[in-house]
């Protein structure tokens, strides 16, 4: 069983996820491009898009998070297009699915829009909104996936 806290980043190519793992610890460099699964052992791993994003790849996705509490979908603010594959995130039972929308200080995000978007397609969890812009956003993030990061039925949403 994976440690309390443990989580795994996913979404499309371009969400955000790996500027959002190194927000998520602290580190303040620029993100290079995700090409293998990053893992910090006790903390969360950030996955390639390319793993949510080609059908092909979906093996490998569900290979890395079988075993930890809680998946983490990624979605920029401004993609209207909700990509979750139907059915993809549903495969383990028991799993935490949180939602993040990120970018949300870029011109013409609506992150309230975009998560009715999100809760059309199924994500019953907490939603963030995210910026990396904005440390308390990122900060509020952190904390409830160290503190909740293996049991919980939570519906309410967390604003910026």
């Amino acid at each position: 069983m994976a440690n309390k806290g443990s989580f795994v980043l996913v979404g499309p190519i371009g969400a955000g996820k790996s500027t959002l793992f190194n927000a998520l610890r602290g580190i303040k460099e620029d993100a290079l491009k995700t090409q293998a699964v990053d893992h910090e052992p006790g903390f969360g791993i950030d996955t390639p898009g390319e793993f949510f994003s080609h059908p092909r790849m979906y093996h490998a996705l569900l290979q890395t998070v079988a075993e930890l509490p809680t998946i983490v979908y990624v979605h920029d603010c401004n993609d209207g297009i909700c990509r979750i594959p139907p059915g993809l995130m549903d495969v383990y039972q028991g799993k935490r699915l949180v939602g993040v929308i990120t970018k949300i200080d870029v011109k013409g995000c609506d992150p309230e829009k975009t998560e009715k978007m999100l809760r059309s397609h199924g994500l019953k969890d907490k939603i963030f909104h995210v910026s990396v812009n904005y440390p308390d956003t990122i900060d509020a993030l952190r904390k409830y996936l160290m503190e909740n990061g293996v049991s919980g039925d939570t519906q309410e949403t967390e604003g910026s």
